[in-house]
């Protein structure tokens, strides 16, 4: 059983090291909560009511969340996700950001998306009200062992362009690696979402568009696309990030971020 994730307080704070090249990523999470303050925002550690409650104050610009992360409907713990609020300067959340570990020892993506067990802590009941989801992508059926999803990512409207989608994404994949020795990160994101860029400015490597069809209460119908990456790729990633110390900046210029 694993201890339960930061519940409060500053990210940098309340890391804990525990796989991986210390070094690089202790390097990596003061250079992106630096990047974050740079854009007036401050980094903590929340519960995932606290993120259910920001969802849900926020529908003009947030869909409900995927019950991954919903404790009630996805059976989702402490233990097995942590979630990351950016504050302004008054204390005000204005970027979320969370990650939800599995241990898919023994199966995989595919059929624990296709089960619903992925989604859902009683599959059932959710097959019988109309919920499903497909994956039509082979890659699901070699995604398994640690795996986390990484998630839940919102930005107040007057935050969005500032790149803060460029650093807590990353952060999110590196401290759920660290905590978990995770074989793989996958998210799912819009097929408009990835061909404006939005994945590859997030980091990710690998990306399938049109490779799952979902629908989850309380999100309703959603056609989306897988992306994913090995955790090999994703240190390579920060490693690159942090090779110029105008990286951020560079990639903050990018429009829509």
């Amino acid at each position: 059983m694993f201890d339960r994730c930061p519940q409060a307080g500053r990210v940098p704070a309340n890391l804990k090291l525990n796989h991986g090249p210390i070094g690089v990523l202790g390097r990596f999470f003061l250079m992106a909560d630096t990047a974050a303050r740079e854009r007036g925002v401050t980094l903590h550690f929340a519960s995932l009511q606290e993120l259910l409650e920001t969802n849900k104050a926020n529908p003009d610009s947030w869909r409900p969340l995927v019950p991954i992360f919903d404790p009630t409907l996805g059976g989702v713990t402490a233990e097995t996700a942590f979630v990351i609020l950016g504050r302004d300067k008054t204390g005000q959340v204005v970027a979320t950001q969370a990650a939800r570990y599995y241990d898919w020892t023994g199966t995989t993506l595919l059929e624990e998306a296709r089960s619903l067990r992925m989604f859902f802590a009683d599959p059932d009941a959710a097959i019988a009200r109309g919920d499903r989801c497909d994956i039509l992508t082979p890659v699901a059926a070699a995604i398994s062992g640690r795996v986390v999803f990484s998630g839940a990512g919102w930005y107040r409207r007057d935050y969005r362009g500032k790149g803060l989608a460029t650093i807590l994404p990353r952060i999110s994949r590196a401290y759920a690696f660290t905590r978990w020795n995770t074989d793989f990160t996958i998210s799912m994101m819009g097929d408009a979402v990835i061909s404006g860029g939005m994945a590859d400015r997030t980091g990710y490597t690998k990306k399938e568009l049109s490779s799952v069809d979902l629908v989850a209460s309380p999100l309703g119908t959603m056609r989306c696309g897988l992306v994913w990456m090995p955790s090999q790729e994703m240190l390579a990633d920060l490693e690159a990030v942090m090779v110029s110390s105008s990286a951020w900046e560079a990639e903050a210029r990018v429009v829509g971020i």
